[in-house]
């Protein structure tokens, strides 16, 4: 009977939660997830109503993402700088090496769009990711297993949602060709004159990825145990 009653008032797992990490797991999911909810909410707005956000936010979140492909490509060199044993000074100059190779492509983005947004941006994120090296803190078993996780999620993600809002048609909404005439964005491709497809994307990959940091990516895990 305890055993029923215990099993009753339990508080629900979400999907893809190993029961032991759910409790220390659950909040981090939230605070991990409640940004990426946020920029899915803007990148909507501006695919719905262009007019009502700031001047240049179009701009801003196509920059968004392209700057994420930099980030999701660097993840997969950088995790496995950081996560790898041996002393911090090695690894602190291989994530710093790794950071200024793709500042590169994150200074072409800050030059083609005139801002200095992209490069500060990119560097910002590079720091976050030193800080645990820098510290001295070195991730476990399950933070590893995470880290591989994140990447593997943000990259098919971004993959899916690439495929999607490119080939597949998509509804213009508030970015009307007028519109978009009024909007002067540099540089050309599907992106700068049908921007709308980037705010779809935009929309659909920050919102799953949030979804999925819910439950610590942890279909995943799953969905890799069910394939062996």
């Amino acid at each position: 009977m305890e055993a029923v009653n215990s099993e009753a008032t339990a508080s629900p797992v979400p999907f893809g939660v190993d029961a032991s990490e759910f409790e220390p797991g659950l909040a981090r999911g939230w605070i991990a997830a409640l940004p990426d909810f946020a920029l899915g909410l803007t990148f909507l707005a501006a695919w719905l109503a262009p007019a009502t956000m700031p001047a240049g936010s179009v701009k801003h979140l196509l920059l968004v993402m392209l700057l994420e492909f930099i980030i999701i490509h660097s993840s997969a060199f950088l995790g496995s700088v950081a996560i790898r044993g041996g002393p911090r000074g090695p690894r602190i100059m291989g994530i710093a090496t790794l950071g200024l190779f793709y500042s590169i492509f994150a200074g072409a983005f800050s030059l083609a769009f005139h801002s200095w947004w992209p490069i500060l941006s990119f560097w910002g994120l590079m720091l976050n990711r030193m800080l645990g090296v820098l510290i001295g803190q070195a991730p476990g078993e399950q933070q590893k297993a995470f880290i591989q996780r994140t990447w593997a999620a943000s990259a098919l993600f971004y993959l899916l949602g690439c495929f999607i809002t490119i080939l597949l048609p998509l509804p213009a909404l508030g970015l009307t060709p007028g519109v978009v005439a009024s909007l002067h964005l540099p540089g050309s491709g599907a992106w700068i004159s049908q921007p709308h497809r980037a705010m779809g994307f935009g929309f659909l990959y920050f919102t799953a990825v949030a979804c999925s940091e819910l439950g610590s990516h942890g279909w995943m895990r799953n969905w890799k145990a069910s394939k062996s």
